[in-house]
Formats: structure tokens, sequence, C-alpha cells
């Protein structure tokens, strides 16, 4: 700031520069730069900064004058934070964007995307890299920083819209980029007139830096609201994680050199933090960008989020009490402001600190097992247990396994099965012995509130709950270590993972023993057999018919096939007698017969594409089918079926058409077959009648096993229908059929759940 004398007044010192090494202060005034009145030097006056000054004479704020001498190059009395801030990190970083553009360019050099995105890295390398030859006050570093950065946003989004073509997506449109560009570029070609020529006074670059400072906000700004625009717009399609990983990079690359470098400098504040720190998170951008147009598959940005809350969590608090603490034990000196050391330092530190649990997550993941092999040996052990209980069959397997991988791990005194029973307030196997007595009547005070796969604390050890038989739990009692020392947090996870392994099979094993028992009983009854037990059997009927008909296929039809076209070729390709010749195409048409046998064997045993026909075109189907061979008419009559009946209820009422169409073809003696099939509320109607002899009702029942009309009658009992026989001796014989309808998704028409699911 110019005082009335002419000379300049301190309102900033750059960290670490020359200048805070020989002593300048904020309030301290410049007189002479170089031996003549400041005024006149041309970086005072142009840029208010003493750059590439030989001395200065500096009037300290308490009155003393001092000659201050700046050494030239970069050794001397550079100090290494300089050095470090202004030539090192920009150098490393600019060979490191080169890196990335080169590799990029061997990649993918005919992609233009990939070659916007290089334009896009040499910018950010560029930019970092002048930013400390334009904090000297240089012409080239600063008519590169005001020509470039601009550019940078607008670049990045004439990127993203090559990059989104691939996905019929575009970023932002063609004619408001091309409006930026031009803002953008008038006020950078304003700052190179500015820089080169004395055309403008010293009072028109704060205009020129807010107008820089503006462009570049608005720039970063636009790329933040199209970025989480299309997130939001994209949240449930497949490029949500494309938008993610974008919103995410640009958050973190440019949110740090935003807030603390240009908003401070819109508005005339001083700044938070170097920006050569805070530019460092544009490595970010390279990193991301490189792995998007190298890779074809996204890494997990929700998993690396989820992690980065935690971690930052972690990090906030111990970083600013840390960095608050160091700076009081430093003493600082009275004239400097606190809180602008303060709030870096923890900001640094608790980046630091973010960065170093990630990193430490990785090593953790890497080197862990390989250093601490008890931990690496319960990872083994699952896996070898994991493999183990894949075999188990029956629940005293499960307890032999499990008891021998808890003992080959553990040195514990005791490993034990216990069967707490609450009805009878009784732990079995009962015993006197002290710590069996007082682990009972502790199991029993806490019985109510144990959960399956819970792993307790016993009062002499540990117990896990394994399983659950109707009120009885069954808990593995596991004892005191024998080296005396408690179970260690690696050992509790993994018995609370063996735990729940456990839990899993027993339930599983007990719904298979209850399932057995129940099918046992069934086998037993005398009375009608289960409607869920005969479905299951139709099921199993169902499948093995279908594996029948494919090996059928698949095998004999196929050799058939193949023998009957060597016999035409041989015919057809060598002279043969008359008389052999007759012979050989008996053999033809014979093999023709079985081939045609076969193939109606097949269809047979598993009708091709009922589920696709529908019931009524199955139906239609095999009366078209029977008709070809049988003596009498069939009528069909039906009404559409708007819903999509389950497949194995359409199997079900085929097979009793096709039963019931065998029937009158060898007993009935009929010359009409009249069919019905309608759907009345919700369920199913079907009615059979034929003209046929008939049969005496009582006699019926004792031809059932002959007639195949016990199949069709149990066939109905196992979807819980209804069937009624009518017959008389010479009046034919009627039956009719009512049936809950079956959805395709297994509901019936009432909503309720089927067991479909017994048999897969």
């Amino acid at each position: 700031m110019k005082a009335a004398d002419e000379s300049y007044v301190v309102q900033s010192v750059e960290p670490a520069s020359q200048g805070k090494v020989m002593g300048i202060r904020p309030g301290d005034r410049i007189v002479e730069v170089n031996g003549e009145p400041a005024h006149l030097y041309g970086n005072v006056y142009k840029y208010h900064s003493v750059e590439y000054a030989d001395n200065v004479l500096v009037v300290h704020a308490d009155g003393t004058s001092a000659l201050i001498r700046f050494p030239k190059g970069w050794t001397n009395e550079h100090t290494a934070t300089e050095l470090l801030l202004q030539l090192y990190i920009p150098g490393i970083s600019l060979l490191i964007f080169f890196a990335f553009s080169g590799f990029l360019y061997a990649k993918r050099k005919n992609d233009p995307a990939a070659r916007t995105l290089i334009l896009f890295f040499m910018s950010i390398g560029f930019g970092y890299y002048s930013s400390a030859a334009s904090y000297r006050s240089d012409p080239v570093g600063l008519s590169i920083i005001y020509t470039v950065l601009p550019a940078i946003p607008l670049i990045f989004m004439h990127f993203m819209n090559i990059y989104l073509k691939r996905f019929d997506e575009r970023f932002i449109s063609k004619a408001f980029l091309r409006a930026l560009f031009v803002i953008a570029g008038s006020v950078s070609f304003i700052s190179l007139v500015y820089i080169w020529t004395d055309l403008f006074q010293f009072e028109v670059l704060s205009s020129i830096k807010m107008a820089y400072s503006g462009v570049i906000l608005l720039g970063n700004a636009l790329c933040m609201y199209w970025l989480a625009y299309k997130f939001i717009k994209h949240r449930r399609s497949k490029l949500k994680s494309l938008f993610t990983i974008t919103l995410v990079s640009h958050l973190v690359a440019f949110t740090p050199f935003t807030t603390m470098n240009l908003l401070p400098l819109l508005l005339g504040q001083k700044q938070i933090m170097p920006a050569a720190f805070t530019a460092l998170f544009l490595f970010v951008l390279p990193i991301v960008y490189f792995y998007l147009s190298t890779s074809n598959q996204l890494f997990d940005i929700d998993f690396i989020l989820t992690r980065f809350k935690y971690y930052t969590a972690l990090s906030l608090l111990p970083a600013f009490l840390v960095s608050g603490a160091a700076l009081f034990m430093l003493d600082m000196n009275k004239d400097e402001d606190l809180w602008s050391n303060w709030f870096p330092l923890g900001l640094a530190l608790f980046i630091g600190m973010t960065l170093f649990l990630y990193a430490k997550e990785q090593i953790d993941h890497r080197f862990r097992p390989k250093i601490f092999k008890a931990m690496y040996s319960y990872q083994d052990s699952l896996d070898r247990f994991s493999r183990s209980i894949a075999k188990v069959m029956k629940q005293s397997d499960l307890e032999a396994v499990l008891k021998g991988e808890i003992s080959s791990l553990l040195p514990v005194n005791r490993i034990t099965f216990l069967v707490v029973d609450p009805s009878e307030q009784a732990v079995y196997p009962s015993s006197t012995n002290d710590e069996e007595s007082i682990t009972a009547d502790f199991l029993l005070g806490i019985v109510n509130s144990l959960k399956l796969g819970e792993l307790i604390d016993l009062p002499y050890g540990l117990g896990m709950v394994i399983g659950k038989q109707r009120s009885r739990y069954h808990i593995l009692w596991i004892g005191m270590k024998t080296n005396h020392t408690r179970f260690n947090s690696d050992e509790m996870r993994w018995l609370k993972t063996m735990a729940n392994y456990s839990s899993v099979v027993f339930e599983n094993l007990y719904l298979i023993e209850g399932l057995i028992e129940d099918l046992e009983s069934e086998v037993r009854k005398e009375q009608t057999t289960s409607p869920w037990v005969l479905r299951m059997l139709f099921c199993l009927s169902e499948n093995e018919r279908r594996k029948l008909a494919a090996d059928l296929h698949d095998s004999a039809l196929q050799d058939q096939l193949i023998w009957y076209r060597k016999l035409e070729a041989v015919m057809m390709d060598h002279p043969i007698s008359d008389k052999l010749g007759d012979e050989l195409e008996q053999i033809k048409e014979g093999l023709l017969d079985v081939i045609h046998q076969i193939r109606e064997t097949c269809n047979e045993l598993r009708p091709p594409l009922l589920k696709e026909m529908g019931v009524v075109e199955a139906v239609e189907s095999i009366i078209e089918h029977m008709q070809m061979r049988v003596n009498f008419d069939v009528r069909f009559r039906s009404t559409s079926f708007l819903e999509t009946m389950d497949e194995e209820q359409i199997t079900a009422i085929y097979r009793i058409v096709q039963e019931l169409l065998r029937n009158a073809d060898k007993h009935a003696n009929a010359k009409v077959v009249q069919l019905e099939l309608e759907l009345r509320e919700g369920t199913i109607y079907f009615r059979y009648k034929d003209d046929g002899v008939g049969m005496e009702l009582n006699q019926m029942t004792e031809s059932f096993e002959h007639m195949g009309l016990s199949g069709i009658k149990e066939r109905v009992a196992s979807l819980e229908g209804d069937i009624s026989f009518y017959s008389e001796r010479d009046q034919g014989l009627e039956v009719i059929i009512l049936m809950p309808l079956i959805m395709s998704n297994g509901l019936s028409e009432r909503g309720i759940s089927r067991d479909s699911y017994l048999i897969s």
C-alpha cells in the first residue's frame, strides 16, 4: 500500500520467502529499492512487489531502518521451505503430469477424449509450475497463470462432452461452452495487455485480479453444478458411479485451492494457505481421469466414500488438538496471528492423518496376514470350516467339526455341548461339578435373551449359541484358556463368525430332519396323503420325466438318426439288388418308426413349450395329437385365461386331460368326448363328459388302480383341488374338477404363497 511520502507499507509477506527470513514484517515501510525511491521501481508501481530487487531500505514499525540485500539464484540464503514450495514441488509435479500425458497418449492417441484430457493435464501442470514465477512477478509466469488457469475448468467441461458421447449423454451445451471460452479469453487478453504494456495504471490490477478469480470460480462452480446435476439425474442408472467419481474427484481437487486462495483473493483478504500446498490436491484429477480413460471398470466409489467419512471423523479432533498444542508449546511471537498459523497446521495434519489411515488399511490388507500369522490362521480356519460344514449331514457331524476346529486353534480346558431347556428349567448334560452348576444356573437366568449365532460371556469361559430346536437352545461351552489369558479381539471375532456359520447350518439340519420326519409320518399313514407330499412327489416325477426325455432325445434319438442317414447314404451310393433293396427299405421304414416313437415318447414325457403356449393351447395341442389316433370326436370349449398360470398347474391339467383321453380310448368305447375349461372367480373349472359305456361308482372305486383315475385324483389333491365322478352303466362318465388358480409368481389368487420352493 502506497503511503503519503511515496513509500510503500508492507501488507503481507510470502511464507518462507527471503523477505520473511530477512525480517520484513507487515506494517514495515519500503522507502528505497536498489538505491532509488520505491515508487520508481517497476515491480513496485506495477505489482506492488519488490521481487527481483537487489536491496531495499526498510523502516520497521518500531522506527528503526535497515538495508536488506537479497541473494540471487537458487542457492545461497534461500530457505529449504522456499525452494520446496517454489521449485521442487512444482517441477516434480510438471514431470508427473508429463508422464501421465505421455502414457495416456501412447495408450489412447486416437481417442479425442484422451487428447483433450492430455491438454487438461498439461494445463494444470504448466499452471502449477508457473505459480512460483508468478509469485515473483515474472511476466512469463504471470502470462501463463492468467491464460491457463481460467481455461482449465472449461477444458474439463469440453473433455466431459467428448467422453460422455459414448454413453449418449451431453455434459454442457456447446454454445454455452463457447461463450465461457470467450469470457475467459477476454479476461486473459486484458491481463496480458497489463502485464506486457504500460497502458493501464496499478488501480486496474485489482479489477483484473477480481475478474480473473471470478472467471475461475465461475468455471469451477459450473463444473460442480453440472456434475451434481448429472449425479442426481443418473443416481439410479448405470452412470451413477461415473458421476459420483467425477464429482468427488473435482471437489477434492479444486475445493482447497478455491476456498483458501481464490476466495480470499477475490475478497481482498490474505490467503489462508500457500497455493503451492493447496494445488497438490490437483493430483487427484490425473489419477482419476487417467483411470477412467484407460480402464474398462470403475472402482467402488461408494466403498471409498464410506471409508472417507469414517477416517475423517477419526482424524478431525486429534489433528486440530495436536496442532493447537504444538503452537502453544512453541510459544508463538506476540505479533503473529495465532489463528492463521493454527488452522493451516491443523488442516495439514488432518489431511495427513486421513491419508495415513487410508494407507494403513492397504498395508494391513497386504502385509498384516504375513506378519501376524495367528490372525492369518483364523482366516484359514474359517475357509477350512466352511468347506467342512458343506459336507455335514447330521447334527453330530457339525458338533464334531466345530469341536475339532476350535480345539486345533485355541488352548482351552474344555469344549462341551450343552442343551438349555427353559420349559423344564434344566441344562443337559447335568452335573454336580461347581463350574458346571454355576454355568447351568447362569444360562437358565439369561435363556430368554439368547439369540442364534451369539457369543456370550460365561462365568468360566465363552458360550456359542449354535442352534435352537423348538424351545431348546444348543450351546457350545468353551472353557478358560490354559495359559490363563483372556480371549483377544481376533479370537473373539473368529469365534463370533464360527457361531454364525454353525447356527445357519444347524437350522438347516433341523429343518431337513423335520421334513424327513414329516415324510416318514405321512408314509406310515393309511389314510389320504397330505397335499404337499403329493405335490412334491408329482414335482419329482415331472423332473424325472424331464431328465428322461432329455436323455432319450440327446442319445437314443440322435443315434437312430445317424444310423438312418448312414443307411440312406449306402442305398444311394452303392449298387444294390432289388431283393436286398426291398429288405433295406423295410429296415429304413422300421428305423423311421422307431425315431417317430422315440419322439412321441419324448413329447409325452415332457411336452415342449407348455408354459409358453398357456393352458388352453396346451389342451388343444394334446387333443389335436390324440384325434389322429382315436376313433371318437373330442369337442373342447374354453374361455381365455388372461392371468398367467403357474407352469406346474398347466402341467397338471395337461396330464389330467392326457390320462382321461387315454382312458376313453381304452375303456369307454365312446363316440363323443366333451371338454370344458373355464376360470370362475379365481377357480379353475374343468369338466370331462363322454357317451361311453360308463360304470357303477362302487365298482369305480375298486378299479382306480387299473384305470389310471387314481393318479388323476391324487394330482388334483396335490393342488388342493376337488374332483367329482358321475357315472352309471351305459350312461358314460363325467368328471368335474375345481382347483384354485396359481399365478406364475407362485401365489394363489388370494395372494397366499405356495410351497413350490420344495422342489427346484
